[in-house]
């Protein structure tokens, strides 16, 4: 048994190692220009499960070299879904100024503003984990309250776990939502999932959309300015957040 565990973190520490190994090598190949072959390191790092927000902000830089704005925005939001940092924002947002849409937010309510800073507090990990934790203070509180005669204010503390339990389930499904950015260089929204609907409006390459349904092969598709519509999926990239438990 001892020898399975330390072959475990030997192995472990490897492969550690090895990522570091190929992370350098891919700094070194952009450094000297050589964008493609940076990308490709990179790419097989992200391929071998390791989720770094660095990988994938130095993948996005290789993709803005190329002026492939759509994958270098992806990247840039995936980077960001891990570790939100300045230089990444900056890099996006430099990255948006060169696609075609340039969408204006839907004006939100102030208690969906206060709602929407709430929830991107913390990562989709992190929320999950305070949902786990919020059910096992009320499970101990509850075998507690069955054990000793507690006064009224102490009981009334149950609402704080009950409280945080339904705020951090809320927000863990509304960080789950899935987002996507478009790749095709153009693409026509339409009225339903069938290629007889009636048109609508067109969106193009490094717009950002909210997938709300899933019919088939058919999203339907909500954009900043919250006008929806239906397109085929392999029309986008999905910027779905990785849950580690």
């Amino acid at each position: 048994m001892k020898i399975l565990i330390t072959l475990f973190f030997f192995s472990t520490f490897l492969n550690i190692k090895a990522d570091n190994n190929l992370f350098n090598q891919a700094n070194n190949l952009y450094a000297k220009e050589e964008y493609k072959a940076a990308q490709e390191i990179y790419e097989e790092i992200i391929q071998s499960g390791i989720l770094s927000p660095e990988v994938y902000y130095n993948l996005g830089n290789c993709y803005y070299k190329k002026n492939d704005w759509a994958n270098a925005i992806w990247c840039y939001e995936k980077s960001i879904q891990i570790k939100k940092q300045e230089k990444t924002v900056y890099n996006l947002n430099l990255a948006k100024l060169n696609i075609i849409d340039k969408i204006d937010l839907l004006p939100k309510i102030f208690y969906k503003k206060w709602w929407n800073n709430l929830t991107q507090l913390l990562t989709i990990k992190n929320w999950q984990i305070l949902t786990l934790l919020s059910i096992w203070i009320m499970f101990l509180y509850h075998l507690i309250i069955n054990k000793r005669r507690l006064n009224y204010k102490i009981k009334i503390l149950i609402i704080f776990p009950i409280l945080l339990f339904f705020i951090s389930l809320s927000a863990y499904y509304k960080n789950n939502q899935e987002e996507a950015i478009i790749m095709n260089s153009n693409i026509i929204l339409t009225s339903a999932p069938s290629n007889n609907s009636t048109n609508l409006f067109s969106i193009h390459s490094g717009t950002k959309i909210e997938i709300i349904d899933e019919i088939g092969e058919w999203i339907n598709i909500r954009i900043a300015n919250g006008n929806t519509g239906w397109m085929k999926r392999d029309g986008c990239k999905s910027l779905k957040k990785e849950v580690l438990i």
